[in-house]
């Protein structure tokens, strides 16, 4: 998602964008690699989207209504809401959801293969050539995936394959969505609407796939909640970020994000990552640098 950047007052504000830009992204890192602490303990990932969605809904309720925000959105806009609030439930549920049966680091990267996608979805929108540098970076970040992934997926369960990947789409879609389409809404207030579509949507797929379980032991409810007060209040810490230092820096830190999950994956599990899961993981957050460095430098030429 994105919003535009403001003027940088002062090195004060600085300071706490960057701050906010590295806790954004080291929570929502920390809260992939707690996916499978919560599912040993007894519950699921759709009862774990369910309840960070209800949290969430609350959570940006309150931050509107004491920013001022109103959190009627116009007529025209509901359509979009909508649309965008099941892209939100599938990420939701697919971020942490596809730990459940892939490794943490794996699940991790390739949720995060959405900024190649949102550079290849604007691309063709926009029909305008991406130019040779933008290519090299799309294909090399494509090229790791396929390591990482290996001929054949051996040894890998196909569901966390396809959750994690289909949920890296939903979100490169609803970033370009919300980027196109939805306009004068403050960013609190979508992740309110989104939130609220989402926990319905959970409600109604738990209840019907009989997955509407809570942890039975301990280290489950502390998974459970530290990933709902992670992934909530990091959100708000993102826009924040956005607000002081403007999207190219955010951007640039929330490349910190899968670091966090695979460092966070390494110190609970010992899951450490194959000699070519490693290359092509590199390969992956290299191509995005080069990416986003590119598309910066795109933006300065113009100004």
């Amino acid at each position: 998602m994105s919003s535009p950047s403001l003027a940088l007052p002062s090195p004060q504000d600085r300071a706490t964008g960057l701050i906010c830009a590295v806790l954004c992204s080291i929570g929502l890192g920390l809260a992939v690699a707690l996916g499978r602490v919560a599912f040993d303990g007894g519950t699921t990932p759709l009862t774990v989207a369910l309840c960070r969605a209800v949290f969430s809904i609350g959570f940006m309720a309150s931050l509107s209504l004491v920013m001022g925000q109103s959190l009627r959105p116009p007529p025209g806009a509901w359509p979009h809401l909508l649309f965008l609030g099941l892209l939100f439930s599938h990420m939701a549920f697919g971020n942490i959801g596809s730990t459940k049966y892939i490794p943490v680091s794996l699940a991790a990267l390739l949720f995060f293969v959405y900024p190649p996608i949102v550079a290849l979805i604007n691309t063709v929108l926009d029909r305008r050539p991406p130019g040779i540098l933008k290519v090299s970076a799309m294909l090399i970040a494509f090229a790791g995936l396929v390591m990482m992934l290996g001929v054949g997926f051996e040894g890998l369960d196909p569901r966390g394959i396809i959750i994690g990947l289909t949920a890296g789409l939903a979100c490169a879609i609803n970033i370009v969505w919300l980027s196109r389409r939805v306009h004068g809404l403050h960013p609190f207030v979508i992740v309110f609407h989104q939130s609220s579509i989402a926990a319905v949507v959970m409600l109604v797929l738990a209840l019907q796939m009989d997955e509407l379980r809570l942890p039975d032991i301990a280290s489950g409810w502390w998974g459970l909640g530290l990933i709902v007060i992670l992934q909530s209040c990091s959100i708000p810490l993102f826009y924040l970020s956005i607000q002081r230092i403007g999207i190219e820096r955010t951007a640039m830190l929330n490349n910190l994000q899968p670091v966090a999950s695979i460092l966070g994956a390494i110190f609970l599990f010992q899951e450490f990552l194959a000699a070519e899961r490693l290359v092509g993981a590199g390969m992956v957050l290299g191509g995005i640098l080069l990416m986003q460095w590119s598309d910066g430098r795109a933006r300065r030429g113009m100004s």
